[in-house]
């Protein structure tokens, strides 16, 4: 059977198919974030401009596609997320720029972040897709739905590459796990084995 492709972020650790790859030095989240850029080799201004959860998912779409060929139509390419807390993280800066009517001073770029589907659009834009673009609220990652969701839209004849996951961030923790998925391989996308190797890395991120 075909392996699917998965990355994870989580307590300033990296993992590539279950490999760690890169153990960060820095245990706060923004920052270890900067080392996950470096380690990814990305020339890429318009991510310093981004909200912390654009920017995990991002990186962990970064080093996913990597190798790894798209369709070479746009609109074929897409990509399903789940997340718990939404865009809290920038939500809330934004609401300290709102409460006092008095020192009212709303930020049009924190505004722009706050909502989750700016994330995926946020790689979407950086790797040309222009099919499907969804991020669904859950308590937690939730891969049979996921994984149901991906292989309807193959069926349906909708897409010819997606990935899948979870990418969520609050001011306590944050973790990113998405995998690589293509039509032709939709009968290996299996929930149970996507939970497995969920759970396998975020096992091996608390060890």
């Amino acid at each position: 059977m075909q392996e699917i492709k998965h990355v994870y972020i989580a307590k300033s650790c990296l993992f590539v198919n279950g490999q760690l790859v890169l153990k960060g030095e820095n245990s706060i989240f923004v920052k270890y974030l900067k080392e996950v850029y470096k380690y990814a080799d990305i020339k890429y201004s318009k991510y310093f401009k981004m909200d912390p959860l654009s920017k995990l998912g991002f990186l962990a779409a970064e080093v996913l596609l990597k190798d790894k060929k798209c369709s070479e139509s746009a609109e074929r390419n897409g990509i399903v997320l789940e997340n718990k807390v939404s865009t809290y993280l920038v939500d809330m800066k934004h609401q300290i720029t709102i409460n006092d009517k008095e020192n009212y001073f709303p930020s049009p770029a924190n505004f722009v972040y706050t909502l989750p589907n700016v994330m995926t659009g946020e790689i979407c834009i950086r790797h040309g897709f222009k099919g499907e673009n969804a991020v669904f609220v859950n308590n937690e990652f939730d891969a049979k739905f996921v994984c149901q969701y991906i292989k309807s839209m193959y069926t349906a004849d909708k897409a010819d590459m997606l990935i899948g996951g979870f990418v969520d961030a609050d001011e306590d923790d944050y973790e990113a796990f998405v995998f690589f998925t293509k039509k032709e391989d939709a009968e290996h996308i299996d929930a149970k084995l996507i939970e497995e190797l969920y759970q396998k890395s975020k096992a091996l991120a608390t060890q």
